[in-house]
């Protein structure tokens, strides 16, 4: 097993293993090195049988500082126990995966290996970049289908997060625009989905092409900041130049629009559009501006526009705002989301709090926004 902490080290046996185009190869994590995310380091670990190259795994360490909480969201004694933890403790997080994507894997092996050689492989990536990051905590993000079992079952120590969810929308055949889409909602979602989308039509929305998001790069980082500055936990921050070196590297699979009010832009929106399916990706909006003209549902609305109009089968909402999600029509998607803390009195307290928040959902479950027959 060998680990590395950039691209530049990998050998050239790392894009041998690795499918061409796959998120692993070498060129795709340039790209987040090249976006100099704040506070985050890499690591690469190849693993080997017989001096073949049988799997790959990718982390990120995250250096937990006093900004990842907002201190005007939380009480003044949450922000001095946070603040006294962070400067004495000085706490990595270890993520198996990417902070800031969900659409990507993370861990690739031969497909000569069976999914439990292929957990042993990862899990012997995770301990030794563990132990060499000396981070407190590791979380395993988006794990695989075929390694999640194993996880669940073979490594007690992972606690198994139950409510990481993914909002998604299917789309049926029959919807053509956003008409089948009213039509399809019971009468007080229709009249919402009506009086929202009002203020909506008095905007201009537009596709940034390349240049402009390299033009607007500060404007978009500055709309992006708006959002997160009115978030309560913030596991790690984007970069002014992040959505550039997307943009620049993933060209017409990353789409990202600018929202205008008389010529000004107020807010952004990104997706993926790959496949059969509208990924919502980072939004950004002036939350003066959000109140008068609903800019967050209205994107919102959006999402399930665009994916019609690219005439995808699924729009995905992602993990926040489940109610808001919820009262469009999404439905849950569970992920396989796992969380090893090292200390084990932190660890069995975060299993007990863990085991509680399960028990019980929010109110967004209670949500039914469409008409009997567009549910069948």
């Amino acid at each position: 097993m060998r680990l590395f902490t950039s691209v530049n080290e990998l050998p050239r046996e790392w894009d041998g293993l690795i499918p061409a185009g796959h998120f692993l190869s070498a060129d795709h994590l340039k790209v987040s090195e090249l976006s100099r995310l704040p506070d985050i380091r890499f690591f690469y670990v190849l693993i080997s049988d017989k001096d073949k190259p049988v799997a790959a795994a990718y982390f990120q360490l995250l250096s937990l500082q006093k900004k990842h909480i907002n201190d005007k969201l939380v009480s003044k004694q949450q922000s001095l126990l946070w603040s006294l933890f962070t400067g004495a403790a000085r706490p990595k997080l270890l993520i198996a995966g990417h902070l800031f994507r969900h659409d990507i894997c993370s861990f690739y092996w031969d497909s000569e290996l069976s999914s439990f050689d292929a957990y042993q492989c990862y899990k012997q990536a995770i301990d030794t970049t563990l132990k060499e990051s000396g981070a407190m905590a590791v979380l395993l993000k988006d794990a695989a289908p075929e390694l999640a079992t194993y996880f669940q079952h073979l490594a007690p120590e992972f606690i198994f997060l139950r409510n990481d969810i993914s909002m998604e929308l299917e789309i049926p055949d029959s919807w053509t625009g956003m008409t089948d889409y009213e039509k399809a909602l019971k009468h007080k979602y229709a009249q919402r989905f009506r009086k929202i989308r009002a203020a909506w039509n008095e905007l201009e929305v537009k596709e940034l092409s390349e240049q402009e998001v390299i033009a607007q790069k500060q404007k978009l980082f500055w709309l992006y900041n708006q959002v997160t500055a009115n978030q309560q936990i913030r596991l790690g921050l984007l970069s002014e130049d992040f959505l550039v070196q997307l943009k620049t590297f993933y060209k017409e699979d990353l789409r990202i629009w600018g929202i205008y009010e008389n010529g000004e832009m107020i807010g952004f929106y990104s997706a993926w559009v790959k496949g059969d399916v509208f990924d919502m990706f980072y939004i950004g909006f002036d939350y003066e501006r959000n109140a008068g003209l609903q800019l967050y549902f209205n994107i919102l609305y959006f999402s399930i526009e665009q994916a019609l109009s690219f005439g995808k089968k699924k729009v995905i909402l992602g993990r926040t705002a489940l109610d808001a999600k919820a009262r469009l029509g999404c439905s849950p998607h569970y992920l396989s989301t796992f969380l090893y803390i090292r200390n084990g009195i932190l660890r069995n307290r975060v299993l007990s709090i863990n085991s509680r928040s399960s028990a019980k959902e929010g109110a967004w479950e209670e949500r039914h926004p469409f008409k009997q027959a567009a549910q069948s």
